[in-house]
């Protein structure tokens, strides 16, 4: 799939904002709270998918394969956008809420340059290893915070 210059800008910036939001959770978990990486992955979800969005993303830009842009899309959109209906929205969860609105903006981005392009069978084939890959993952974080609880 070949981007505009308008939309392979949009993107970028968007990534890059991910990147940032997500970069300054984890030195918040890692660094101040000092949590293992194991806690990290549960308590700080979002963060190890949003790595690997990037990544893919990256991936996608050389490639220019679709598909990458929505390996990650389940578990973003479970463990970021969703969270927004989760959460409560109070100044102690406010920042992690600006990280959960950049996911939901890099998602809605992939949805609008997939459907854009008719990339129908790369959304299928994402959409399928996201979930053989994530719905573990997605179990493992759900029943880890609960026994946590």
């Amino acid at each position: 799939m070949i981007l505009t210059k308008k939309e392979k800008i949009t993107g970028v910036i968007l990534a890059g904002l991910l990147f940032l939001i997500t970069l300054s959770s984890t030195f918040f978990f890692l660094g101040k709270l000092k949590i293992s990486l194991v806690q990290w992955v549960a308590f700080n979800s979002c963060s190890p998918t949003s790595f690997l969005y990037l990544l893919l993303f990256l991936v996608f830009l050389v490639k220019k394969n679709a598909s990458y842009l929505m390996i990650t899309f389940l578990p973003i959109y479970f463990l970021g956008t969703m969270s927004m209906f989760v959460l409560p929205w109070n100044e102690a969860n406010m920042i992690a809420h600006v990280g959960h609105i950049v996911m939901t903006l890099n998602l809605m981005w992939v949805l609008y340059v997939i459907f854009k392009h008719k990339e129908y069978k790369a959304l299928g084939i994402g959409l399928l290893i996201s979930m053989l890959l994530f719905v573990p993952y997605i179990a493992y974080v759900l029943s880890y915070n609960q026994g946590r609880n």
